[in-house]
């Protein structure tokens, strides 16, 4: 087995946000967190806006083009509020503040950001108490009117909380493999599915539950991951439904049908290579099996090719120095 470690390390970084667009990011969320928590009516409800989604929980992938603000209203519950009311606010807040910038969706505000060419968005969800945990306003706008229908239970700081324990669990370099391991099959998803369902935060579910369920077995990130792959292909072929960590329910909206075979038929033949990448006896081949799981983004392949080897995962031959002497060798003066 190879563990084609620096090639690993390399793919990591090409598919992590860089610098650059994170300081955009971050620059972008904390704008409107202080327009938020500065706002007096949101105040009277005690705003408490967090970071939520994979760019907290640091698992998203490049380009990473939306982050997502938790808007806590921690002084309101479900019996004390309904969605209409905390919704509409925080809407004509950010709409009135950023103008056509500001987007309105069915129960978050989306606004844009062009900064140096760099296309962001930021979604803000507002959140009210629900028990020992928070409820956000349903998707399905129509039924805001149900006390029993109208709020959704959800938890994003303990998937967070989460998430950094189960990264503590295997170490790979002084570093947690738990993270990496859940942004590289979130490449891989990406690549081969792009737009289509079920995706990235379901198959991040996946990612956990072959980690917190012990199906995962390795010390290098090629073992790690084809134990991964392996796993989220037995969780799609069982036909189970994916349960949320944090709540015990499961996953809503489940995908289509027809989505989910062609998913499980693509991520079937993912682990069978990913399999036969730890067999191979060929390093070469083992990297360029590698490189076509991986795929690409808009940088380019995301696994490189190991020195000595070609495009076509063959090895280079070895050039043997020269021994001979005579007309290679610098003659005297006549």
């Amino acid at each position: 087995m190879h563990s084609l470690r620096e090639q690993f390390g390399v793919a990591l970084k090409r598919i992590q946000i860089d610098d650059e667009r994170r300081k955009h990011a971050v620059a972008a969320h904390t704008e409107i967190r202080e327009l938020l928590e500065g706002d007096p009516q949101l105040c009277a409800w005690g705003v408490d806006t967090v970071l939520i989604g994979s760019y907290r929980r640091h698992t998203g992938i490049y380009p990473g083009k939306d982050v997502d603000v938790f808007t806590k209203l921690t002084k309101l519950s479900v019996s004390d509020v309904d969605p209409a009311t905390i919704y509409e606010h925080v809407r004509d807040l950010l709409v009135k503040h950023y103008r056509d910038r500001a987007e309105p969706q069915p129960r978050s505000v989306k606004v844009s950001f062009d900064t140096a060419g760099f296309e962001f968005s930021v979604d803000v969800v507002p959140a009210v108490r629900m028990g020992g945990r928070w409820a956000i306003p349903r998707f399905d706008t129509s039924v805001w009117d149900d006390p029993d229908l109208r709020w959704v239970e959800t938890d994003p700081e303990k998937l967070t909380e989460l998430t950094e324990e189960l990264n503590k669990l295997v170490i790979i370099g002084g570093h947690g493999a738990y993270v990496p391991i859940v942004k590289l099959v979130r490449q891989i998803r990406c690549h081969h599915r792009g737009d289509e369902k079920p995706g990235g935060f379901y198959f991040e579910l996946m990612t956990y539950w072959a980690f917190s369920g012990g199906h995962v077995e390795g010390s290098t990130y090629a073992e790690l991951l084809s134990s991964t792959l392996g796993s989220i292909d037995a969780q799609l072929r069982s036909g189970a439904e994916l349960i949320d960590p944090v709540l015990g329910t499961a996953y809503r909206p489940p995908p289509e049908p027809d989505a989910k075979r062609t998913t499980t038929d693509v991520f079937s033949g993912l682990a069978l290579n990913a399999r036969g990448a730890i067999s191979e006896t060929s390093r070469c081949k083992a990297a360029m099996i590698w490189r076509d799981i991986l795929g690409e983004n808009d940088q380019g392949k995301c696994f490189p090719i190991p020195d000595g080897c070609d495009e076509y995962g063959r090895e280079l031959p070895v050039a043997s120095p020269s021994t001979s002497r005579g007309s290679s060798e610098p003659g005297g003066f006549a």
